[in-house]
């Protein structure tokens, strides 16, 4: 069976709103999802210096219009963004959705179906419509379980795939991890504090993450002496023994996109086109670990064959960008791709190595904590700052020498694991 690209394509314009929510927090672009997702669709297609017309089809997930008759949200954005009458295809993959997309987009423009694509992704993990209207919004409560139906944003479901799940398997992974590699729950807490501080600077570094504070200026606005004595009082309880509540995702808004083109049609484009080397995808049943809960072969498999269709090696890989919903899920994604020595996880958190500026610089955008998880755009956030790490635009989070191969491992509701592989050209 074939495991390469038949034709080159290359990204052309990535685009990001800035992650916060609808009720409150400005800057996110506008009062309605659709407006939230033009905003993303058109800062990709300037950055690729192309219009909507332009574009050969649309690949499009997120929650639909929230009123009592759900519709497309894919046909419903063609119509937004000038692309009325062109093909508009739906993805589904929860937080993998805008990866997913861009993986089908290529294969797409790989087989000369067409010459180019657009991807876009939006969520609403932070608020809810008020009465079912379209254009306002109230804030989810803040205790309130996070997991959502994705056609009518804020109704809870009520299947283990909820994102509520998430913090009981980041306390199963986190006992796992520790059983395994003889980890004992003070060095552990000690880590997981290291990681959230990275991942906070890494957000404090990006104007469109939702959590701009560093752990240490929190720690001093709630009058605490230093960040760990803040990181273990109980305004940062256990969710999930051993794992701590900064250990989780930032429930957020938001929207992204991602413009894709032949690689031969790249010349004269206004921005650094990067190449799309492989991808892969593989699903399990959620949660998707084995007895042994760091072991996820789902992981293992769409990377092996991403892998495989770029022709790298483990080695070759000078950035990777995981999906931490849970801190201790993105250092067992690192490891079981092979970015980080199996049980080196948490020594290379405690000791710096994964900022920006360390040699194993993972997540350089502060991850689902810090910069925020907005569903099906967060993937696509995910894609928008490592093109930005390629081209050397990161600005104070670059990555130097900016990476040339990087690659972005995303999960949709634990259960559908893609792998991107992306090189400068």
């Amino acid at each position: 069976m074939p495991e390469g690209l038949a034709g080159r394509v290359c990204i052309a314009g990535v685009g990001c709103t800035r992650f916060g929510d609808l009720a409150s927090a400005p800057g996110t672009g506008g009062p309605t999802l659709h407006e939230l997702a033009a905003a993303a669709a058109r800062e990709a297609l300037e950055d690729a210096g192309m219009r909507g017309p332009d574009v050969g089809a649309l690949y499009a997930g997120g929650v639909s219009l929230p009123t009592s008759h759900p519709r497309s949200t894919a046909a419903d954005l063609a119509a937004w963004i000038g692309m009325r009458l062109s093909p508009a295809v739906p993805v589904d993959a929860a937080g993998a959705t805008t990866s997913v997309g861009v993986g089908l987009a290529t294969e797409a423009i790989a087989s000369g179906v067409i010459d180019t694509a657009l991807v876009v992704g939006v969520g609403a993990g932070r608020s809810t419509p008020r009465g079912g209207s379209p254009y306002e919004w109230d804030a989810l409560p803040a205790r309130r379980p996070s997991g959502r139906d994705g056609t009518r944003p804020g109704r809870l479901l009520a299947i283990r795939q909820g994102q509520d799940a998430v913090a009981a398997d980041n306390g199963i992974v986190a006992q796992g991890y520790m059983r395994r590699h003889g980890v004992s729950p003070k060095d552990y807490d000690r880590a997981m504090f290291e990681l959230c501080r990275t991942q906070r600077l890494h957000g404090s570094l990006d104007a469109r993450a939702i959590l701009r504070a560093t752990l240490e200026e929190q720690a001093g606005e709630r009058g605490f002496g230093g960040p760990f004595e803040f990181w273990q009082s109980d305004l940062n309880p256990f969710v999930a023994w051993p794992s701590r509540r900064l250990s989780t995702a930032t429930a957020a808004d938001g929207a992204s996109a991602v413009v894709l083109v032949r690689t031969e049609a790249t010349a004269g484009l206004p921005s650094r086109a990067v190449a799309v080397r492989g991808f892969a995808a593989a699903t399990a049943t959620a949660p998707g670990y084995l007895l042994d809960p760091t072991e996820w072969p789902h992981i293992r498999v769409a990377t092996r064959k991403a892998y495989r269709m770029a022709g790298i090696r483990r080695a070759d890989v000078d950035h990777l960008h995981v999906d931490d919903s849970s801190h201790v899920m993105g250092i067992v994604t690192a490891e079981q791709m092979g970015y980080l020595g199996f049980g080196d996880g948490l020594r290379a958190a405690h000791d710096g190595r994964l900022r920006f500026d360390g040699d194993r610089p993972m997540t350089t955008h502060g991850g689902r904590h810090a910069f925020g998880d907005a569903g099906a755009a967060s993937a696509g956030s995910d894609i928008h700052h490592v093109v930005r790490q390629i081209r050397a635009e990161a600005g104070r989070a670059q990555v130097l020498p900016p990476p040339r191969l990087a690659v972005i491992a995303t999960h949709g509701h634990m259960a559908i694991s893609h792998t991107l592989v992306l090189e400068g050209l």
